[in-house]
């Protein structure tokens, strides 16, 4: 009993290893710090005022756990620019990183923002981006797109995206043909504007690829892209993506175009030179699975929303509550091929191309005003004064 007790005495008293806090600045071995192994689940490492650059590839590879994640951030009131002095390299590089936090920074130049991706047989997630000003890269400002990569669990948030190029996505999240995937994630409450500029071959705001599922896109303000605001694929069988209360306006194409498997709700959508919310086959996905409601949209020139679908769509499209605003002569929604289609309760100015459920389900009204968000913590707020935002979602 005492050679027990003694033992135990022992075990107590071997010291359980404590978070601890780092602080670099500019002058200090950033690069080796971010770049090694020195960080430990639960550390922080806290960046001083200044600008981070260095010619070298930066390439981190730290891995938290749950609940004790490591967190690197500017310090508080102070700013932190990552500028690549080229676009040979991306400015930051994540590899098989997982429950790591990045706050607070700006990050300008190089061929990408932050490219996330494996290590090895290391997958990356639980990776939050937040509070994060990107721009004028020389291309995307975030992806997780390589080829055979899982990626889950991931968070983007609060996060202001302007003056992309090559590409020019904010978010480019998977891969085609389902050969990355993105699942379970969160991209929420960021400012995305300017994504269309004269080096620009694309430029979606938010592109979500075939095959990735159960990911929420909410909140997020988004105007002046070259491609849709938001794109969605379908999700091969697993559960919905869901994209709900964002605000969208000067796309260059669509608002929203989602192929398949999404609940498409509580949208605010105006003035894009497509359609405010669009969905056709892409990929081997036929529309379907798709639910579109309480959405409000103001029609330029094409339909608020079109569906081309094929007979050979098992699940219904369903659109509900929607409030559809259009010249009295324009036509306003446009459903062709459809299988199945439940409608109730919509609403709105314009013509109704498509089957009778949707024109049986249809009002008809002069003049509308949205609702929005107050947009409360968000990037965007203080840079979008009130009275202008709500202007572009009104009808008098």
């Amino acid at each position: 009993m005492f050679r027990f007790l003694c033992l135990l005495s022992l075990v107590c008293a071997v010291p359980i290893a404590q978070a601890k806090q780092f602080r670099v600045s500019p002058k200090d071995d950033w690069f080796g710090t971010l770049t090694g192994d020195q960080l430990r689940p639960g550390d922080e490492l806290v960046l001083h005022a200044g600008i981070y650059s260095d010619p070298r590839r930066l390439v981190i590879r730290l891995r938290g756990e749950n609940e004790k994640p490591i967190v690197i951030r500017s310090a508080e009131g102070e700013s932190v620019i990552f500028r690549r002095p080229d676009a040979k390299q991306n400015t930051l590089n994540l590899e098989g990183c997982q429950h790591l936090t990045l706050r607070g920074i700006e990050i300008i130049g190089g061929a990408a923002g932050i490219r996330i991706g494996p290590r090895q047989d290391v997958q990356s997630n639980h990776v939050v981006l937040e509070d994060l000003h990107i721009h004028h890269i020389g291309g995307v400002a975030v992806t997780c797109n390589f080829e055979g990569a899982s990626y889950h669990t991931m968070i983007f948030r609060r996060n202001h995206i302007h003056h992309t190029a090559g590409h020019g996505e904010a978010f480019y999240l998977g891969a085609n043909h389902g050969k990355a995937t993105l699942s379970n994630s969160l991209i929420q409450d960021n400012y995305i504007h300017h994504l269309n500029g004269p080096s620009v071959s694309q430029g979606d705001g938010i592109e979500i690829k075939q095959g990735s599922f159960g990911n929420r896109i909410s909140g997020n303000v988004i105007h002046d892209t070259n491609y849709p605001a938001i794109t969605v694929y379908g999700t091969a069988g697993n559960d919905r993506n869901v994209i709900t209360d964002n605000l969208i306006w000067n796309s260059g194409d669509h608002g929203i175009q989602s192929a398949a498997d999404a609940i498409v709700h509580g949208n605010y959508i105006s003035n894009t030179a497509g359609c405010g919310i669009y969905s056709r086959e892409h990929q081997g996905t036929v529309p379907g699975n798709l639910t579109i409601k309480n959405n409000f949209v103001i029609a330029k020139s094409d339909p608020a929303i079109r569906v081309i679908g094929k007979q050979s769509a098992s699940k219904a499209i369903e659109l509900v509550g929607n409030t559809l605003m259009g010249a009295s002569n324009q036509i306003v929604v446009r459903l062709e091929g459809l299988q199945s289609v439940t409608a109730t309760e919509n609403r709105g100015c314009g013509a109704i191309v498509g089957p009778r459920e949707m024109t049986e389900s249809w009002s008809k009204i002069d003049r509308a005003k949205a609702t929005l968000p107050k947009l409360e913590h968000h990037p965007a707020k203080a840079l979008l004064p009130r009275n202008e935002l709500q202007l572009r979602f009104t009808i008098e």
